[in-house]
């Protein structure tokens, strides 16, 4: 879908190799991959707000830029003139690295000693929401009884020789506790892209599928669980053979299953490693990313610090489900929104003929189906195309404009990511 979408949305010219994966497109200002204009390409987005901050909202005021330009961190001439959220949609066939998003202090750190490869000073906690059929991803840490019975079931654990990873495992046992869990974890992370134990379990599920798994039992363990288990294993031994993320997400982390229209979300400091599927995707400004896992060992980074930042706070998959409803800003109810714990951005599905209530703040939609007429409150058409170009068209939608959507296809679908401090708590969740 990615690549698909990426006619309408990239620049003028852009062709799409067919030999060649997509796996993300960005919506948004920030620096790494800014949006510009379609009516005036050189313009950026971000150059634009910051001529017509009023179009910002009270976004403006509430989130600074965390961007101060430092040399080498590609930001050097984009400080200003920001929407707080970054959206994206993005495609995966293969496990994506496992990875945390650095909280705002060791962002602020990181980006001092490196402001290259840590371009910015925010924090990133994000959220996924299914557009394909399903979608199977890692995110968070499981319950501490679930890992209790990976470590004690799994005999290639037995097999793995550190004396550090297996003394570390008996205290968590003993005691399971974030404290214990964290040492525990940073062992396995430690594990290389090559290991031994990895590719005999890997065979083992191949072969045994279900069975591998006939010791894990109680919540978290029913036949389809262990069946997307099996998938997980499958999937990483075809792309990273012998590679320790696997240890460490699926003995650690919750192996979620969403459907389309469901989504899910992961905090600040919390592991996640995306695996199968299609989502729009949408977090705070910030490509700040910390690798550990699906990657070679030369990318990865240290197991120590990643370690150090996550919090080791169990979850279960339905904790991390967000909820939806029916947007109370929609005129005809064909509008979705759904509830996010973080409160620099809300995102919302429109279905069908709709016209919105004004923000308080920015908007970013972009067309992942059909066709569409879009106009202002001032009844003006932005758009007056009837063709199959208007999927993967983006928009910006200023503070304090109303919206008309009207769907042109027997089908069609948009998503939008936006701040809206005047919303309803309980419909969009923080701000």
């Amino acid at each position: 879908m990615a690549a698909r979408l990426t006619k309408n949305a990239s620049e003028e010219g852009f062709k799409v190799n067919p030999k060649e994966p997509y796996a993300e497109l960005w919506m948004g200002t920030h620096p790494t991959n800014p949006t510009s204009l379609r009516s005036s390409p050189d313009t950026l987005l971000s150059s634009h707000l910051t001529q017509h901050p009023e179009l910002l909202g009270t976004s403006a005021s509430k989130f600074r830029p965390p961007f101060d330009g430092a040399k080498g961190s590609g930001t050097e001439d984009q400080t200003t003139g920001h929407v707080p959220f970054l959206f994206k949609v993005l495609t995966c066939k293969q496990a994506l690295p496992l990875q945390i998003h650095p909280n705002k202090d060791l962002a602020k750190k990181l980006h001092e000693e490196d402001p290259e490869k840590y371009p910015d000073v925010n924090h990133k906690p994000e959220i996924a929401v299914c557009l394909s059929g399903s979608f199977l991803g890692f995110a968070s840490f499981r319950p501490y009884a679930q890992i209790v019975q990976f470590l004690t079931t799994i005999p290639e654990i037995k097999a793995l020789s550190s004396s550090a990873l297996q003394s570390s495992i008996e205290t968590f046992i003993s005691n399971p506790t974030g404290d214990t869990l964290r040492p525990v974890w940073e062992e396995f992370l430690k594990l290389s892209d090559n290991e031994d134990s990895v590719k005999a379990f890997t065979e083992r599920v191949k072969k045994e599928r279900e069975d591998a798994f006939e010791g894990l039992v109680g919540e978290g363990f029913s036949l389809k669980e262990k069946g997307n288990m099996v998938k997980a294993v499958v999937n990483s031994g075809h792309y990273y053979p012998g590679d320790g993320g696997l240890f460490s997400t699926l003995f650690f982390l919750n192996l979620v299953e969403l459907k389309k229209g469901e989504g899910m979300y992961v905090g600040a400091d919390g592991p996640h490693a995306w695996l199968d599927g299609e989502i729009v995707e949408l977090m705070a400004i910030s490509d700040n990313v910390l690798n550990v896992g699906f990657t070679p060992d030369s990318d990865k980074d240290d197991p120590s610090l990643v370690a150090k930042t996550v919090t080791c706070a169990p979850k279960t998959p339905s904790e991390l489900i967000l909820k939806s409803t029916e947007f109370s800003k929609s005129s005809t109810g064909k509008t979705t929104v759904y509830s996010t714990p973080f409160e620099e951005f809300s995102i919302l599905r429109i279905e069908g003929d709709d016209s919105l209530k004004a923000f308080d703040g920015p908007g970013v939609a972009v067309i992942t189906s059909g066709q569409w007429v879009i106009s202002e409150n001032d009844g003006e058409a932005k758009s007056v195309s009837a063709s199959a170009e208007d999927t993967g068209s983006v928009w910006f939608i200023g503070a304090g404009t109303e919206s008309k959507w009207e769907r042109k296809s027997v089908e069609g679908e948009v998503w939008m990511a936006f701040y809206d401090a005047d919303a309803k708590k309980d419909e969009v969740g923080k701000k």
